[in-house]
């Protein structure tokens, strides 16, 4: 995602002139300009140039490489010598900011702090970008003799130096991303807001676009921006700013992602619409993931028995977070879980559902060591913990066990969509195709047959965790009618069932819980409304509307491409694709369509120029989240007064 966060910045090559010799005037300060001052100071060469010898300042000019030193002319002069052993001088410290540029890469690579307590020449540890420093010395004697001869102020390991050497870094990768976007031509952008550890709001933007050598879809970060408010003006003026910071121009989006949220995705006063007033072609789209996470969080919160069921896991990992409960709960699944790896239970999250799965999945693996666990808790001495062992030991029943087979099953089948929406890659054909998949799986899960295979495995789970599948039936009390019904006629039943017995469970939770999710699912992901985004399958090759005219039109005028031009490259384009098949050639996307029209892309330009954009408009806005996990471990409780996490 974002580059200066991976162990291997791309395409970032830090040669001795292209990090000394760039033209901002704040990379000037830290690099000719300060050379030019370490000239003054003392080296082991010589303490002063004016007052060596002409031999031993053409000396210091020539590497051992050179050879013996060529007798002296007649010609020489004194300025020329003196030249010489300034530029042996200027390429020393060009060698030492070499190491302190590459000391500071590697920690903000590897996401570590810089800076210790103490970095005073004595102290036992100096922080790692002082100690990596260091360690550069022992290879190379020219890092070694400026940090020990160099004056404090001329070593460039203040943490002022440290700032503008990553600000440097920074705006050196903004400015070929804007290269690539402006080679790219479009572009989309997500966007999304959290809170850091210091309680500011920070707006990640990320872009989107398809690199032009390889014709990859990538998705690169460019800011962390502190919003000065929440309404949608100041968030639009939030994202033009930083596109207008990284020389972006805004007229080149094509597509925009967010979260959902009615300040963004306002179809009046929200972002996505102030944007699409200044830019029309800017297509809103929300975000996937968004929409698989609302679906599942409705159902369970519109389904009783699935809200009580994931309540009942969350008091599970809750009891079992405790050091005494946990130890022992660890000793159980060695005794009696055939386990290579002992598993933990997993915490609920509230905006994560997709991620409940696993804990499911642990609490159904580990199901005998959690019932041997809470036996022997009931037996301590510990008046808390035996109560609620106690508590937790009558909810885990037969009941339980079934619903916990039913939601491993339901939930695994939308797992895979969940992690496919990770991918950056992904364009919106396969999305789309993804959502339909799994509205196909639910649909047939909804059968009688389903509902007795899960129900024979819960049974059978039961039975090897000692949990009884018999239903003790209490003598059923007679119903007497509400006195102030006594004079009306009663047709519906007014006594309150349960749903215990196996029809109810069938019913209630298994036949609910399917139902709300395909309505949900059929709802959030019908087919686009968008007239435009209704054409993007017709330049898939495997869909049945492939190259047709009528789909691909609206998507066309919108990007101002005329329509006869249009019609005249789709029939040159089929007779070519017939031939490349004839030949042997499989397209199975949109991707391998446009490496194949690659060659061709001067001869259709228009039509190239619509694969381009289906594949750079936006899926997911997953890329922002990952962001703020990167601005989690950059800022935090000791360096959450630093200013530079955009640029680490």
């Amino acid at each position: 995602m974002d580059r200066f966060l991976q162990p291997k910045v791309p395409r970032m090559e830090f040669e001795k002139d292209a990090f000394l010799e760039a033209e901002s005037d704040q990379q000037r300060n830290i690099n000719l300009d300060e050379e030019d001052k370490l000239c003054s100071y003392p080296s082991t060469a010589a303490e002063n140039a004016n007052s060596v010898s002409t031999g031993q300042l053409e000396d210091l000019s020539r590497s051992p490489q050179d050879g013996p030193r060529r007798p002296q002319t007649s010609g020489s002069k004194l300025p020329n010598m003196l030249d010489k052993g300034h530029s042996a001088l200027v390429q020393e410290n060009r060698r030492y900011m070499m190491g302190v540029v590459e000391s500071l890469r590697y920690t903000a690579c590897q996401g570590i702090a810089q800076r210790s307590h103490s970095e005073k020449q004595d102290s036992a540890n100096k922080g790692n970008f002082r100690e990596m420093l260091d360690v550069i010395g022992k290879f190379d004697p020219n890092v070694q003799k400026k940090l020990t001869i160099n004056p404090s102020n001329a070593k460039y390991v203040h943490h002022d130096i440290q700032n503008e050497i990553f600000n440097v870094m920074a705006e050196m990768i903004r400015k070929q991303i804007s290269n690539e976007v402006k080679e790219a031509q479009h572009f989309a952008i997500l966007v999304d807001e959290s809170k850091d550890i210091s309680k500011k709001e920070q707006i990640s933007v990320i872009v989107r676009y398809l690199q032009p050598d390889s014709e990859k879809v990538v998705e690169e970060f460019l800011h962390f921006t502190p919003a000065e408010g929440l309404d949608a003006d100041s968030l639009f003026d939030c994202i033009k700013m930083t596109l207008s910071r990284c020389n972006i121009d805004i007229n080149c989006c094509v597509g925009q992602c967010y979260d959902g949220a009615a300040v963004m995705s306002g179809c009046n006063n929200g972002v996505q619409e102030k944007l699409r007033k200044e830019v029309p072609q800017a297509v809103y789209i929300h975000c996937h993931a968004h929409r698989l996470n609302l679906v599942l969080v409705d159902c369970v919160h519109n389904v009783d028995a699935a809200a009580d069921f994931f309540e009942i896991l969350q008091m599970l990992y809750k009891f079992f977070s405790g050091s005494v409960v946990h130890d022992l709960f660890l000793k159980k699944q060695e005794e009696l879980v055939s386990a290579v790896q002992r598993l933990e239970l997993k915490r609920l999250s509230d905006t994560r559902w997709a991620c409940q799965y696993d804990s499911i999945r642990a609490v159904k693996k580990t199901l005998p060591a959690v019932i041997a666990t809470l036996h022997d808790v009931v037996d301590q001495k510990n008046a808390k913990r035996r109560t609620e062992a106690k508590a937790l030991s009558a909810l885990i029943d037969k009941k339980f066990v079934l619903h916990l087979v039913i939601f491993e099953d339901i939930f695994r089948t939308t797992k895979f969509m969940s992690d496919q929406l990770q991918s950056p890659n992904l364009d919106l054909v396969a999305a789309n195709d993804l959502a339909h998949s799994v509205i196909t799986a639910l649909t047939e899960k909804r059968t009688d047959d389903k509902w007795e295979t899960l129900r024979k495995e819960a049974e059978e789970l039961c039975s090897n965790t000692g949990i009884a599948t018999e239903t003790v039936h209490r003598q059923k009390r007679q119903t007497q009618t509400a006195k102030h019904l006594e004079h009306f006629i009663v047709d519906a039943s007014i006594e309150r069932k349960g749903a215990d017995s196996t029809d109810d469970l069938k019913t209630k939770s298994f036949y609910s819980v399917i139902d709300r999710m395909l309505m949900e699912m059929k709802q959030r992901f019908s087919s686009e409304t968008n007239e435009v985004l209704k054409g993007l399958p017709a330049l898939n090759p495997k869909h049945p509307s492939f190259l047709d005219k009528k789909w691909i039109l609206p998507m066309a005028c919108l990007h101002g491409v005329n329509e006869e031009n249009l019609s005249a490259e789709l029939h040159q384009v089929r007779r070519l694709l017939k031939r490349k098949e004839e030949l042997g050639l499989i397209i199975n996307n949109t991707q391998d369509f446009l490496s194949v029209m690659r060659p061709y892309k001067d001869a259709f330009l228009d039509l190239y120029k619509l694969i381009s954009i289906s594949l750079t408009l936006p899926v997911t806005s997953v890329s922002c989240e990952r962001s703020f996990s990167c601005l989690r471990r950059l800022k935090n409780y000791l360096t959450k007064q630093q200013r530079r996490q955009s640029n680490k």
